[in-house]
């Protein structure tokens, strides 16, 4: 919880620092740097590719698994696909893009911890919390060092674009489409009052909905296809809405890769632990110990069930 709070009351406070001290607001350098990476040029396929190598790299060396690898190196090309999603307007991906972005991002890591404490070895679910809070840490720091301007700026105050000002108000973006729809000023209050405006790399909602995608995705089959389709879903209304750039989804899949990979050895302790009955069992099989519903979850864990059947509460 260490990492959460500071995490939080930094961002609370972000605005208490004096401009003076704060850095240069980058207001086009993501968009250049975006459109060389990921457009189609033989620089950005080029790119892609070696993003692509890194990524199918990190997942074989966590998990051995070759098919799982070959999945590690989609990101870049996934993310081209969904922008390419994203330039058609109506109030249907509206709201689409608002349930992933305002309402699921909220509830998503409270979601995601309590499943894990139901299923998951016991230590795993306070990992996710450690996980959790330094990838957001790093993630704030990062945007107070390296203040960065999103698509909106652009689109709010045009092309040559102005310098950055951290007086600058923030902006809802395309979540003022959903305050007309909910007939409410929700979000157009809550961003112009936003404490860090500069904040786009790394994108902490990719953050956000990855960490989740790769902790319940090591413990349940069926976890790791809905959370993949969340990740999906929320890389789409986060440039849908203009809120983030290609490249800042990738930042933030980084960021929590990073964060996720210095849990790994304790992870694997915890699993190793798991099998060997000496952690004890999880929530779930403590309350329903003996019973028809104990092993009804498709996850890992009922494999390791089948290799002690007779391990108790």
């Amino acid at each position: 919880m260490t990492f959460i709070l500071l995490w939080i009351c930094t961002f609370k406070n972000a605005r208490l620092i004096d401009p003076k001290i704060r850095p240069e607001i980058h207001v086009n350098l993501l968009e250049k740097r975006d459109h060389q990476l990921f457009d189609f040029t033989l620089l950005g396929l080029g790119l892609q590719s070696v993003v692509a190598l890194y990524g199918a790299l990190w997942v074989y060396v966590l998990t051995g698994n070759r098919r799982l690898a070959a999945l590690g190196a989609l990101p870049p090309f996934l993310l081209n696909a969904l922008y390419a999603g994203t330039h058609s307007l109506n109030g249907i991906m509206d709201v689409c893009a608002w349930l992933s972005y305002g309402v699921i991002h909220f509830v998503s890591p409270f979601l995601c911890a309590f499943w894990l404490w139901l299923f998951a070895p016991p230590g795993v679910v306070g990992a996710f919390a450690w996980c959790f809070g330094i990838q957001n840490c790093l993630g704030i720091l990062t945007h107070l060092a390296f203040p960065t301007a999103a698509p909106w700026y652009g689109d709010q105050y045009g092309y040559p674009l102005p310098p950055g000002d951290y007086a600058m108000p923030g902006s809802p973006a395309g979540l003022v489409r959903v305050d007309r729809v909910l007939g409410t000023h929700l979000y157009e209050n809550a961003f112009k009052a936003s404490p860090l405006v500069f904040g786009a790399f790394p994108s902490l909602h990719c953050a956000f909905a990855v960490c989740c995608f790769l902790f319940v995705g090591s413990y349940s089959r069926v976890g790791r296809y809905l959370l993949g389709v969340y990740v999906l879903w929320q890389w789409w209304a986060t440039m849908y809405l203009r809120h983030h750039w290609r490249l800042d989804l990738l930042g933030g899949l980084v960021y929590s890769a990073f964060a996720f990979t210095l849990f790994g050895p304790y992870l694997s302790a915890r699993d190793a632990a798991f099998r060997q009955g000496r952690s004890g069992n999880t929530a779930w099989r403590r309350l329903f110990h003996g019973t028809r519903i104990e092993h009804v979850f498709d996850t890992k864990l009922i494999e390791y069930a089948e290799l002690d059947p007779n391990m108790g509460p």
